[in-house]
């Protein structure tokens, strides 16, 4: 029986209008053979979106905006997509005497503290102290809230999962009273708890930075560097030691001075937080230069390599255990 095909134009008019779509016209577009983020390496230097974040103290209240805070937006998104396709990168500012009101919502956040003495982080009323270089950790769906007792002020960097929650479509949110009554004990510090699971439904919350810095130093003694990290830690959760929130990695790097690293790539986009030191990183080709608190993200599969002009240390989050679970996460190293 002779075949007689439909008008290509015709046929394909009749799919779209019953919103449909032929997979094999475009099959690279849909299923590509390697991961193709839509957007772009980038890098926001503190010395010009510091004193931005500085003077929105003269613009906005906490309590006018909730939080005082600038999203640094991927170059290559427009509106409030964040700074990867799943992560927001964000630069929050608190004045002395100020307080941000208590609110939840479904997506984690964390806190890197970046300068000031005397902030103060609630979290479902338990108090988390907040000293430069912390890593402050506040667990989907738990009210909290800030509020600073020095006379300095406070910058720290949020990081939230929220493009992962919104593509998920399961994005709460819920304003809170002014002060809000404790719900259970809160462990405020992983040196408080020795590394050991906690009791009574106690969370780890505070990873205080000046022992994180002793144990890069103690990895610096007693491991041989990683050609392409240098000597590299991930934040655990001592109770299972498994990642310390469910959504992000969070690492922190030690690079010597004079550290060249190797071409490394991995499909979780990378955002580095720098706290100490001066250097260079690599992306694509395109060096972007860095120096303390300056922010970079390296988008999915990108391939990049860290360069320290002197002693440098790097603080990064990803939604790498997210991809863990699932077992889609993959690594490239130089041969």
């Amino acid at each position: 029986m002779a075949r007689n095909p439909p008008v290509p134009e015709t046929y394909y008019d009749r799919v779209a209008a019953q919103h449909a779509l032929p997979l094999w016209v475009d099959t690279a577009q849909y299923v590509p053979k390697e991961p193709t983020p839509p957007y772009d390496p980038a890098l926001w230097r503190s010395e010009d979106i510091r004193p931005l974040l500085m003077e929105a103290g003269d613009v906005v209240t906490p309590e006018e905006a909730s939080r005082r805070v600038l999203v640094l937006q991927n170059p290559a998104f427009s509106g409030f997509q964040g700074t990867t396709r799943s992560l927001y990168a964000c630069l929050q500012l608190i004045l002395p005497g100020e307080h941000a009101p208590e609110h939840r919502h479904t997506q984690s956040a964390l806190r890197l503290v970046l300068e000031g003495e005397g902030g103060i982080t609630t979290v479902d009323g338990g108090r988390v102290e907040m000293a430069p270089g912390d890593f402050i950790i506040t667990p989907s769906w738990t009210w909290h809230g800030h509020t600073h007792e020095g006379d300095t002020p406070m910058i720290w960097l949020d990081g939230l999962d929220n493009g992962l929650m919104a593509q998920m479509d399961t994005t709460f949110f819920e304003a809170g009273q002014t002060e809000l009554p404790g719900t259970g004990p809160v462990s405020t510090s992983v040196e408080e708890k020795h590394g050991e699971p906690s009791e009574g439904g106690e969370r780890v919350l505070r990873y205080p930075y000046d022992k994180a810095r002793e144990n890069l130093e103690i990895l610096r003694k007693v491991t041989d560097i990683d050609p392409s990290h240098g000597y590299r830690m991930e934040y655990l959760n001592p109770a299972d030691g498994g990642s310390a929130m469910p959504t992000m990695t969070t690492m922190l790097m030690l690079l010597d001075d004079g550290f060249t690293g190797q071409p490394y790539r991995s499909t979780d986009g990378t955002i580095f937080t720098v706290l100490e030191g001066e250097g260079e990183t690599m992306i694509g080709g395109q060096a972007f230069p860095w120096k303390r608190h300056d922010i970079f993200v390296v988008p999915s599969w990108s391939e990049y390599a860290h360069r320290a002009d002197t002693e440098s240390v790097l603080f990064s989050f990803s939604d790498r255990v997210v991809q863990l679970k699932l077992g889609v996460w993959r690594e490239a190293r130089s041969s």
